[in-house]
């Protein structure tokens, strides 16, 4: 063997270690795609993955589906141990500071919220609250029908102690999903399977597949907005995909990531929504922010008072505004909430008394002004404070304030007619019915006693 033949074999060896090392991830990810494109089996969630970064970067099935055998979540796959479910803590793996933001925002205790304040007696089961108004499935009373694929789609649902084959708790990807492995939350709401993309997230469109609707009317406010005429004008030449995603140079106006998410001049990028948020707007009685979950007491976002917060939000503005133009806005928004919690907590003043004075039963929404108040500060209040601090003068106004004041006129007049309906008198009541057999065996026995022999 010569010298040159000797230099060719390390040459090759040396190629064949390297290529080898490359390999190793796609090696093991070509296991599940040769099985999965040889029997045919959901060929578009091979391509996601192929056109993935996480395909450029060697993340392969295995590192998010591999499972132990004593994990909760685990089933045997073909002979291989793996969750179909990828939770957070997965996730955390590779992306720690991105789960950690997550797990402090109120998006985490999505599910959780969900429990604590309808505790499968309330709204939104409304289903369960009527006769006869919930389903037999093989032998099993399902209570929340319509909220398993209504409010808990988006909430997401509590699959502790259970796994992917109920039902009744999976297929689930709302954003606060209590997972069998005690983590909370999925990061697919937003970066779905299995592009997991940065550009998607981006959109306002992942955003209003949740923050839409009666309640919460976020996207249909945003596309109203100026922000949103200038997305729905230039937002295909905007570039989605910079990691860096910078105001002015990637995109001209912001979409909701880019307010609540995305970097700015002295403000970190953060997977934490709550951390620019000075007022907590979905309530009943608006309040500022102060790092604890209301009614559920749990501490949440990064410890920073609601001023700094603002001050956050204010410094995202700036990037197109002034900063005269930035504090003139929040001044005006500042009193649609001031004027909204004037005119809630008066006519809840209205509804309370009624049930001091026992004119209104303790059942949750079994009378119509139940309703009323209720939609009072959940849709109008909701949709006046929203519009008024994202640019959407319509929901302000007309299906705020307008709705809000057909709500108080409404309100009124249940209150005089529920207090104007005189209660039910007893005093002259028909004779129950044992009384009224009573009389008439007493009359019997008088008339058999007073019968004449030979009549």
């Amino acid at each position: 063997m010569t010298g040159n033949d000797n230099i060719l074999n390390v040459l090759c060896y040396g190629l064949i270690v390297v290529m080898l090392f490359l390999t190793t991830g796609s090696a093991q990810t070509d296991e599940c795609l040769e099985c999965h494109n040889a029997v045919k089996v959901m060929p578009g969630l091979i391509q996601d993955w192929e056109e993935s970064k996480h395909a450029q970067e060697g993340v392969t099935c295995r590192n998010c589906h591999e499972a132990d055998a004593s994990d909760p979540d685990a089933l045997n796959h073909n002979g291989f141990i793996i969750s179909p479910l990828v939770s957070p803590k997965d996730c955390s793996e590779c992306h720690e500071k991105q789960v950690q933001e997550f797990q402090q925002s109120l998006h985490s205790l999505g599910a959780i919220y969900y429990e604590f304040l309808f505790d499968n007696q309330k709204l939104p089961y409304l289903e369960s609250q009527l006769e006869g108004g919930y389903i037999i499935n093989e032998g099993e009373e399902i209570t929340h029908a319509a909220t398993l694929r209504g409010c808990q789609s988006c909430h997401g649902t509590n699959m502790s102690g259970k796994s992917t084959n109920d039902f009744t708790v999976w297929p689930n990807n709302g954003i606060g999903r209590i997972n069998p492995d005690g983590s909370i939350g999925t990061c697919a709401a937003c970066h779905t399977r299995h592009s997991f993309s940065i550009s998607e997230a981006r959109h306002p469109e992942t955003c209003g597949q949740c923050h839409m609707g009666p309640d919460h009317p976020q996207i249909e406010i945003y596309m109203e907005s100026k922000h949103g005429n200038i997305y729905s004008a230039e937002g295909d030449s905007w570039n989605w995909d910079e990691t860096e995603w910078k105001a002015g140079v990637d995109y001209r106006a912001p979409t909701c990531s880019g307010c609540h998410m995305s970097a700015a001049p002295g403000v970190p990028a953060s997977h934490d929504v709550s951390s620019r948020l000075s007022w907590e707007l979905e309530s009943a009685v608006t309040r500022h922010t102060d790092n604890t979950a209301n009614d559920l007491g749990v501490s949440i976002s990064d410890g920073s008072t609601w001023q700094e917060k603002r001050n956050r939000m204010m410094s995202v503005c700036k990037q197109c505004h002034s900063s005269t133009w930035t504090k003139n806005y929040y001044e005006q928004a500042d009193i649609v909430v001031e004027l909204y919690d004037k005119q809630y907590s008066s006519a809840k003043t209205i509804v309370d008394a009624l049930y001091e004075d026992e004119l209104l039963t303790r059942a949750s929404f079994d009378e119509p002004i139940e309703f009323k108040i209720y939609e009072m500060w959940h849709h109008e209040g909701r949709r006046a404070r929203f519009g008024a601090f994202m640019m959407g003068p319509d929901y302000v106004q007309w299906h705020g304030f307008y709705e809000m004041l057909q709500d108080r006129v409404e309100i009124d007049h249940m209150a005089e007619e529920l207090r104007n309906t005189p209660k039910a008198d007893t005093s002259n009541k028909a004779p129950a019915f044992g009384a009224v057999t009573g009389i008439f065996v007493v009359i019997g026995v008088i008339l058999l006693l007073t019968k004449r022999p030979g009549k």
